[in-house]
């Protein structure tokens, strides 16, 4: 499978307005939405939200739940760390031939 680089807006609003530092870290995740599986592609990642690569689209509102490994020494982690995420999805676009999607998330635990 191949993927497009979704580049985070540094334009605008939304990239003022964002209130926790985002780190470039792409890991592979499966989203659940609606009871189905999705692969995806983290672009980059906040205590508070993740811009994900698709392979299809999900519309804003989507709620998702996702766990993504984050290996030792990513995110200033000295151990791997698997967390599990429930948000939403709050924009979605299309980059480079590629759907990309942008998520809040509402609450999440360490596994």
């Amino acid at each position: 499978m191949e993927f497009a680089v979704c580049e985070a807006s540094r334009s605008g609003k939304d990239w003022r307005a964002r209130g926790a530092v985002r780190y470039p870290v792409r890991l592979p995740v499966t989203l659940l939405a609606n009871g189905l599986q999705f692969k995806a592609v983290t672009e980059d990642f906040s205590a508070s939200g993740v811009l994900f690569r698709l392979t299809e689209t999900l519309p804003p509102g989507q709620e998702v739940e996702f766990l993504v490994e984050i290996p030792a020494g990513t995110l200033d982690f000295s151990h791997t760390a698997a967390v599990h995420c429930w948000g939403r999805i709050v924009r979605s676009f299309w980059k480079g031939g590629s759907p990309c999607a942008a998520a809040v998330i509402d609450e999440y635990r360490f596994q």
